[in-house]
């Protein structure tokens, strides 16, 4: 019997009709059009969504306590971490293959499903082990609620890796906003009626179950959840490296809560955990809305033949000339943020702000890395880069914490990023043959972007006799000031990100009929 494929526009139809689907290597018509309409449903999307997290993020930090917060945070990060492993690199499979069969699909589904199983009973069974080991009964708690989260996860995980390979991002937009609208609320209406930080644990378990009701109603495909083995072993295969190189990562990411939870107590786990949630609002907005789309823009541009190191260099001298701008000025900016975003309990994270804001400057042409690597079919170059850069950086952040504080452990920001990204660097130029001197020329007009946008902030912040902490009307002109000194310079320098604002704005005009179209002229 032949194998069904899964393709990205035939899957519905062929579902519905029972004959195998057409090949996942055609090329996509009309490919820019196609990637800059899921860039425009995932931006818009994205944003939503983190409007919610920010408005969520500063109702619970004005009913949570630092101590309270950095429960969660301890929590959250055994969460990542079991998450990492639970996903096993399946969603990634189901993108990049360039053969998609539904024993494929339905062998990736068998798989994280397993795990979720097995990670939900493990957090559950060692939770008390965790809380007494951070002497705090309450973490217990947490853990073991959140545990139920992890039963319904695969249900959804597995159709919208599919949604993401069709570039299908119209659907998944309404599946995140129904869950990200679903989770605040129920977040926000936990807090307030005093459940302490388990209402973010209970949020997660209905994040879950509303994403996979959502994302079946919306794509009711059945026969993913039959349970197979037929292609375990290539998803196994694949996962295995996939995998290793998150949970490198993550453990990366959410070691200094775990080692600051120890050295220094929650309180310390709360301040650097809102600090790097107030950093990361450049990442969330601009990164996590390109994010779903790159993958599957450079399998299927891969797949065509096109050239990697064009579309790499093109990537990112438009995301650092979004990026780096907001990462400087919010560094300038870092105390009047924290004092609107998290309100006057938080104001210790202002330093610590400014200091992972400029670290983080290294990593604008992060979110490349792993798509380029897979697409050129060097995922094995994923877990390498890993194993390189990140053992280093989980010894310089233990020193920190261990003799600087939580200080400390945001300024590693400033040797650890750079680190990671110079190795991650390494491995990219082998993969495409990219020059040095082509990444700096790449970075060039970028700089003079980040430049102009800072300048009204540094020079308010130079005038004002509080220098730092400025006031709301002066954070409302810096603001404005950074903006237009951003858009002046994109003019100036010439810059493609310009060119695509422009793309993406005529698109959604257009989408809404404006401008309207003349009526045609009469005819006798």
């Amino acid at each position: 019997m032949a194998r069904k494929r899964v393709t990205a526009s035939a899957s519905e139809g062929a579902a519905r009709r029972g004959a195998p689907e057409a090949p996942a290597t055609r090329v996509l018509p009309h490919a820019a059009a196609v990637v800059r309409r899921s860039i425009l449903f995932s931006t818009a999307d994205r944003y939503f969504t983190q409007v919610l997290l920010v408005a969520t993020t500063a109702v619970m930090a004005r009913l949570l306590t630092p101590a309270e917060t950095g429960i969660y945070l301890l929590a959250n990060g055994v969460m990542l971490l079991a998450e990492t492993f639970r996903a096993f690199g399946t969603s990634v499979y189901i993108v990049q293959e360039t053969d998609l069969t539904r024993g494929a699909v339905r062998s990736a589904f068998t798989v994280t499903f397993i795990l979720s199983l097995l990670i939900a009973v493990a957090i559950y069974l060692v939770s008390d082990s965790i809380a007494r080991f951070y002497g705090e009964p309450g973490l217990g708690l947490l853990l073991r609620v959140a545990a139920l989260g992890f039963l319904a996860v695969p249900f959804g995980g597995t159709i919208v890796a599919m949604l993401q390979r069709d570039l299908a991002f119209n659907t998944l937009a309404v599946i995140n906003i129904v869950t990200a609208v679903a989770t605040s609320a129920v977040t926000i209406a936990l807090g307030i009626a005093g459940f302490g930080a388990v209402s973010y644990a209970w949020a997660f378990v209905v994040s879950g179950v509303v994403l996979a009701l959502t994302a079946f109603a919306l794509r009711p495909h059945a026969w993913v959840f039959r349970p197979s083995l037929q292609d375990f072993r290539r998803v196994v295969s694949f996962g295995a490296v996939t995998s290793g190189v998150g949970i490198l990562n993550t453990v990366c990411d959410v070691l200094p809560r775990f080692a600051l939870g120890k050295l220094l107590g929650f309180g310390a786990v709360g301040l650097y955990g809102r600090a790097l949630t107030v950093c990361q609002l450049p990442d969330r907005v601009v990164v996590q809305a390109l994010q779903p789309v790159v993958l599957p823009a450079m399998a299927a541009h891969a797949r065509a033949g096109g050239s990697l190191k064009d579309a790499y260099l093109r990537g990112h001298g438009m995301m650092s000339a979004i990026q780096w701008p907001a990462l400087v000025v919010l560094a300038l900016l870092a105390d009047p943020v924290v004092r609107l975003l998290l309100g006057s309990q938080w104001t210790a994270a202002a330093p610590l702000v400014r200091l992972i804001s400029l670290g983080n400057l290294a990593l604008a042409p992060a979110f490349m890395t792993f798509p380029v690597l897979v697409a050129t079919g060097r995922i094995r170059d994923t877990l390498t880069s890993s194993l390189l850069s990140l053992p280093p950086s989980v010894g310089i952040v233990i020193a920190a914490a261990w003799w600087g504080g939580v200080t400390a452990v945001a300024a590693s920001t400033l040797v650890v990023a750079p680190l990671q990204m110079f190795v991650a660097l390494y491995f990219v130029r082998r993969a495409i043959g990219l020059r040095w001197g082509e990444f700096v020329a790449a970075s060039r007009a970028s700089a003079c972007v980040t430049l102009g946008a800072a300048l009204v902030p540094a020079c308010l912040i130079a005038l004002s006799p509080d220098h730092l902490t400025l006031g709301m009307g002066e954070t409302v002109a810096a603001v404005a000031g950074a903006a237009l000194g951003w858009l002046l310079a994109l003019r100036a320098v010439r810059h493609p990100v310009g060119a695509e604002l422009l793309g993406l704005a005529c698109a959604l005009f257009s989408r809404v009929g404006w401008p309207p179209r003349p009526a045609p002229a009469p005819t006798d």
